[in-house]
């Protein structure tokens, strides 16, 4: 097995001299094999070595026992140990997630702590080629893609995995040969368990039924399917700058420019563009991204698909636009609309801004979409702000508001948001859009109004 261990060390250059390395060991075969076996290659290869174990607190003494004997063993070989106790079972009901998950939540939270401690070692686990037969078959009962069936990466965000190259058989052999007396986990026996189901149940039938070699069958599929879906990757990450402007908070992907990239990468850009709003795709499955393709595809103007994690795809002129999910509709301010007090300042929570106005003698400088300033003497007072309303008709062009904003291409989900300024012959200014011909200020003799929105929360 040492010799397999090497070869895997060679191929993916990890660890290296100089690295510090944290092995996770719960007491059983495999981490206690990875542990031996690091431990005996730490010295060619130069790196530092570091022993970590999580209490989940679900067997009772027998948990209890395993800290002991994981805590023993470190001693013996003389390397540091790290250790702690998380409540699994609790975390599992706080939060509705399966045990499983839970134990791994709190378990990777801890190595990744630890791992920070120590300098940014390199977290690594007893993972094994069986181990990634069954992960393989997972995924793929759940319907995952490319990255799902590409199972466990050798190296991935700080975890190395020396083991994937060798059986459970090999390491029960290594055990033997050094003398090793691993702990057993009772619950490793039960069926309730998704993965022990698999292990001990679907595993040898699939074995008996079809492949006696399924195990390194399925590990060789996931190579070569891992390998295609870094390709995949890689073209999507190329594409990324000709197809989505991420100039600003909200990625913007490019309908016309996404559609001319082959549907692989589509949906793998689609996916990093997820990513770049909300930094993970949980929750996010193959029905979410085939819609997402959908709306860039043939969606219209408006429409929108709402996605896991509080965000929201909307297509918007060509353009898909990643942004987090729309506040609730504003309050509809209807006619007359309230009176703005000039000069002073006047909140106007129901559209989320406050309008500050000023008179002087002389035109103010500066300038700016949410400033506009008017000839006082070209106005009929007093000015109200408002919501649009049906038929409003604007100037210049003497468009429908509505077909105005159109035109400006301000997205439908924010016209009902833009406050709309009136004095007594109709609409003055669209704020933060557009102000109307008759009342801008050429050269009069009288004074100027100005008129300042600010922004108050909860509208964008």
């Amino acid at each position: 097995m040492l010799t397999a261990v090497r070869e895997w060390i060679a191929r993916h250059r990890l660890p290296a001299a100089g690295d510090r390395v944290l092995a996770a060991c719960s007491g059983g075969a495999d981490s206690l094999a990875l542990v031996h076996v690091l431990n005996e290659l730490k010295e060619e290869y130069g790196f530092s070595l570091a022993v970590a174990h999580v209490n989940h607190l679900l067997r009772g003494e027998e948990s209890d026992a395993d800290a002991v004997f994981v805590r023993e063993f470190a001693a013996k070989l003389g390397l540091p140990f790290y250790v702690t106790e998380a409540d699994a079972a609790g975390l599992a009901a706080a939060e509705g997630r399966s045990l499983e998950d839970a134990a791994r939540e709190v378990r990777y939270r801890f190595l990744r702590a630890t791992a920070a401690e120590l300098g940014g070692a390199l977290i690594a686990t007893g993972h094994h080629r069986d181990d990634q037969a069954e992960t393989v078959l997972l995924n793929l009962f759940r319907g995952a893609g490319g990255a799902g069936l590409g199972g466990m990466k050798p190296v991935a965000g700080g975890v190395i995995r020396p083991l994937l190259a060798v059986a459970r058989e090999e390491i029960g052999a290594y055990c033997r040969e050094c003398g090793l007396t691993p702990r057993t986990d009772s619950s490793n026996f039960s069926t309730e368990y998704l993965r022990n189901f698999l292990r001990l149940e679907l595993m040898p039938r699939l074995a008996a039924a079809f492949n006696a070699n399924i195990a390194a069958t399925l590990c060789r599929t996931a190579e070569l399917v891992g390998d295609e879906h870094d390709y995949v990757v890689a073209a999507a990450v190329a594409a990324w700058p000709e197809v989505v402007d991420d100039g600003g908070d909200d990625p913007a992907v490019d309908c016309r420019a996404l559609g001319a990239l082959h549907v692989a990468v589509r949906r793998e850009l689609l996916r990093l563009a997820v990513v770049k709003k909300r930094g993970d795709l949980k929750g996010i499955s193959f029905f979410h991204v085939e819609k997402l393709l959908e709306l860039a595809s043939s969606g219209v103007t408006g429409n929108a698909v709402e996605l896991p994690g509080g965000v929201t795809a909307r297509r918007v002129y060509g353009r898909l636009i990643f942004a987090a999910a729309s506040p609730p509709p504003a309050t509809v301010i209807g006619p007359p609309g309230l009176v703005v007090a000039v000069p002073g300042t006047t909140p106007v929570p129901a559209l989320g801004v406050t309008v500050t106005a000023r008179l002087s003698a002389e035109r103010p400088a500066g300038g700016g979409p949410d400033r506009a300033v008017f000839a006082w003497e070209e106005l009929a007072p007093p000015i109200r702000v408002r919501s649009r309303q049906a038929g409003d008709r604007f100037r210049p062009g003497g468009k429908k508001v509505k077909e105005y904003l159109i035109d400006a291409k301000v997205p439908r989900q924010l016209r009902d948001t833009i406050p709309v300024f009136t004095d007594g012959r109709g609409v003055i200014w669209l704020g933060g859009v557009r102000q109307a011909k008759r009342c801008r200020p050429g050269n009069p003799t009288g004074f100027y109004l100005e008129l300042i929105i600010e922004k108050t929360g909860g509208l964008t």
